[in-house]
């Protein structure tokens, strides 16, 4: 297929063997007759040591080729996340599409691959794209019946349509710890348990979109939620996920987010359950004290 020797010694990931040939006067951007790059073959391969001197060699990152896939979607598509850091920090298009006018991003959320999804979206991928069915990703996500995706994609579009509302000017609250995937931490254990009794205990069918709205999730964003699981009950899981979404920003930008929640409750026409929120939240703030007396 026309591979240079650069191009063998590159796809068999012998990087000492690429640096001699390619300081014998290798072109770096040759392609086989395939119209294949070197740096496609060592991304797909997950050469990430070669990738690395691939880029430093100044290698054509956008290289325009036959072959459908840029290096950024072919390391995507073979989880290959450390050549993805790599391509990123090179400043890779975050957003090239490929023959299917898809992102990096959408191919990520196709796979339900959340390690990769949360890599692209701390790189700030435009999250409107929409591809040659008119998709976003949030769309290709719930079609695969990737929840925990869908769940990181809606909380990226709602942090960043905040970002754009406030402006650059506004210092970002989430400097340094910024995170789409599901919260486990200890510290918002309470916030948690307290949001898990409202939709599994409190919340009555069609209530949760009414406060999702409230706290203006889109209907994509509402759809998307509902095309994971079905049943009479679902709606308590659906409720309970979209509660875990507005927390990741009430975390970010209100100092006390159970206060919020009251708040935000009575504001949407919800007061008694604001009450018992209030309730359940000083039945467990008792109990964490007593726990830690004895």
């Amino acid at each position: 297929n026309g591979e240079t020797p650069f191009f063998l010694a590159v796809e068999g990931g012998h990087e000492e063997c690429s640096k001699v040939l390619l300081a014998a006067g290798s072109d770096v951007n040759i392609p086989n007759k395939l119209n294949v790059s070197v740096l496609q073959i060592a991304t797909q391969h997950g050469h990430t040591s070669l990738v690395n001197f691939l880029l430093s060699e100044n290698v054509d990152l956008h290289q325009r080729m036959e072959c459908k896939e840029s290096p950024l979607h072919l390391a995507v598509i073979n989880n290959h996340i450390t050549v993805v850091n790599s391509l990123l920090g090179a400043q890779h298009d975050a957003d090239i599409l490929n023959q299917r006018q898809q992102t990096p991003l959408h191919v990520a959320a196709d796979l339900g691959n959340v390690e990769m999804v949360e890599t692209l979206l701390q790189a700030g991928c435009d999250l409107k794209i929409v591809d040659k069915q008119g998709r976003t990703a949030l769309a290709v996500a719930s079609r695969s019946s990737h929840s925990l995706v869908v769940d990181m994609l809606i909380k990226a579009e709602r942090y960043y349509a905040w970002r754009e509302e406030h402006g650059k000017s506004t210092q970002d609250p989430s400097a340094g710890t910024l995170t789409f995937k599901q919260d486990h931490s200890l510290g918002t254990r309470h916030i948690r348990m307290l949001l898990w009794n409202l939709a599994y205990h409190q919340l009555k069918v069609n209530e949760w979109q009414r406060l999702a709205r409230s706290w203006d999730f889109t209907d994509d964003q509402i759809r998307a939620i509902e095309q994971q699981w079905s049943g009479n009950k679902s709606f308590r899981e659906h409720g309970h996920r979209a509660l875990l979404i507005w927390l990741h920003g009430a975390l970010m930008t209100q100092p006390d987010p159970a206060k919020h929640l009251y708040k935000e409750l009575v504001r949407a026409g919800f007061p008694e359950l604001a009450e018992k929120i209030h309730q359940f939240k000083s039945k467990t703030d008792s109990s964490s004290k007593k726990c830690v007396v004895s």
